[in-house]
C-alpha cells in the first residue's frame, strides 16, 4: 500500500446522504431574522445567494443577541432534513472501492457533529472515514478553506488531496485550499455559474472508481 495515499475529502449533504434540508427556506428564515433587526443591506434575491455562515455573521453584526437564534433556525432545518435522510445511491460501493484501492477518506461538513455522526452510524458509514470534521471544530465554514486545512492536518501525510461535493461552496473551498474539486450530482451548470471550475464532474458515485487520480 502507498505510504502516502491520496486523500479524498467528502462533503456530507447531497454528496453522501440525501438529507433533504431545505436550504432555500433556511436562507429565507435567516434573512427574515436579519430584517427584524435592521433594513436589509442588499435585495433579498442577492442575499439568497450568500453563504449560510455569512448570513449568521451579518445577523450577529446587526444584533449580537440574535446569533444564538440564527443557529437555532439552522439546527431546526437540519433536523427536519436529516429526519428523512437516505444514503445517496451506491455510496457504500464507491467508498468501499476507494478504500480497497488504498485511498484515505475524510469527511468535511458544515453540519453539526452530533447529527452528522448519528446519520453516519445509522447508514454504516462511520468506519470508512479516518477523519471527520464538522462545523463544531472549524474557525470558519465552507467556502472558507479552514476546514479543508484542518482535515489535511489531521489526516497526516498524503500524496495529493481532493474534495468531492455537490455545491459551489465546496468548489470554492477546494480552490482556496489549493486542492482539486470533484463535482457531484445534477447541479454542474449552477456550480460553474458561480465561477467554480471542477477538476471533473460525476453524477454517479461509482464513477469515482474510474477516474485517473494520478493525472
Amino acid at each position: 500500500m502507498d505510504a502516502h495515499p491520496p486523500l479524498v475529502i467528502f462533503d456530507f449533504d447531497n454528496t453522501l446522504v440525501d438529507s433533504r434540508i431545505d436550504f432555500a427556506a433556511m436562507r429565507g428564515a435567516l434573512i427574515a431574522l436579519l430584517e427584524s433587526s435592521c433594513p436589509l443591506p442588499e435585495p433579498r434575491e442577492a442575499l439568497m445567494r450568500v453563504p449560510i455562515a455569512d448570513l449568521v455573521t451579518r445577523i450577529g453584526n446587526s444584533a449580537s443577541h440574535l446569533t444564538a437564534r440564527a443557529w437555532e433556525v439552522i439546527e431546526a432545518y437540519e433536523a427536519a432534513g436529516l429526519a428523512d435522510a437516505v444514503p445517496v445511491p451506491y455510496v457504500h460501493a464507491a467508498l468501499a472501492g476507494l478504500t480497497e484501492r488504498g485511498f484515505q477518506l475524510a469527511l468535511l461538513t458544515n453540519n453539526a457533529r452530533t447529527a452528522t455522526e448519528r446519520v453516519l452510524a445509522e447508514f454504516g458509514l462511520s468506519a470508512l472515514f479516518s477523519v471527520t470534521v464538522t462545523r463544531d471544530e472549524v474557525p470558519a465554514l465552507k467556502p472558507d478553506p479552514a476546514g479543508i486545512r484542518l482535515v489535511m492536518e489531521r489526516a497526516g501525510p498524503h500524496r495529493t488531496a481532493y474534495l468531492v461535493g455537490d455545491s459551489w461552496v465546496d468548489g470554492q473551498a477546494a480552490s482556496r485550499a489549493g486542492i482539486r474539486f470533484v463535482g457531484f450530482g445534477p447541479r454542474q451548470a449552477e456550480v460553474e455559474a458561480r465561477g467554480v471550475t471542477p477538476w471533473t464532474w460525476v453524477t454517479d458515485l461509482r464513477e469515482l472508481l474510474d477516474l485517473d487520480w494520478n493525472t
